[in-house]
């Protein structure tokens, strides 16, 4: 009798160890990766989670059960075949991987849910630059920052009239009118994208004004506008 309850509960344990192959984990977020790759990975990891979920209900089921070969995954069988209810260590392993399995598809749920969120706000800013319509784009930013977005668009009319290629021909370009080297310092995130992005330089203004450095920046405009 121990013999056998043994074995159901090394065969249901193994079914769910085959499921959990890939290691439940929590995603990290990664800058460089385009917001659409990113998502694709996540609906993958979400798919991937709802797998292991389901063996893991299934490795439970069985032991819950008394069964060896749940719904007849290993012999190939239409119906379990009953044996000894498995031992209760393994019910609550099991019923732990269970829990484990729910987390982990809740995580990759939130995660789906907030990229898709990401790449319609992303898709919508695009549409917003390609109409040179600042405002909405300096609205978010100026939130996530915490800083007036009213006084930033003032300041953008007075640098270069909203025209993302004012100054092409001379060292301060852009919406906010940045010195090339300025814009390519380290302290700016938004340093690899074009000093012609409208969406980077208005991200790159309010994050400067929020760490305080507006004034020396726009030492004319910043004063008199913002």
């Amino acid at each position: 009798m121990a013999r056998r309850q043994s074995w159901i509960a090394i065969l249901a344990i193994l079914i769910v160890a085959i499921a959990l192959t890939t290691a439940i984990t929590t995603p990290k977020a990664d800058a460089a990766t385009p917001l659409r790759s990113k998502l694709r990975v996540a609906k993958r990891e979400l798919r991937q989670a709802h797998h292991r979920l389901q063996a893991a209900e299934a490795a439970l089921a069985a032991a819950l059960a008394g069964t060896t070969d749940p719904a007849g995954m290993l012999s190939g069988q239409a119906t379990p075949q009953p044996q000894t209810t498995a031992a209760p260590t393994a019910v609550d392993e099991l019923k732990v991987k269970v829990v484990e399995a729910r987390k982990a598809v809740r995580v990759w749920q939130k995660r789906v849910g907030r990229i898709a969120g990401q790449v319609r706000r992303q898709l919508q800013m695009a549409g917003w630059e390609c109409r040179a319509y600042w405002m909405p784009i300096i609205k978010i930013a100026a939130r996530r920052y915490n800083v007036n977005g009213n006084g930033m668009y003032r300041m953008m009319m007075r640098e270069s009239g909203g025209r993302r290629y004012a100054g092409a021909s001379s060292a301060y370009k852009g919406l906010y009118q940045y010195w090339t080297g300025t814009w390519a310092a380290s302290w700016n995130p938004w340093r690899h994208y074009s000093i012609y992005d409208g969406s980077s330089q208005i991200f790159a203004t309010a994050y400067a004004i929020h760490r305080g450095i507006g004034p020396q920046m726009w030492t004319t405009t910043f004063a008199s506008q913002y």
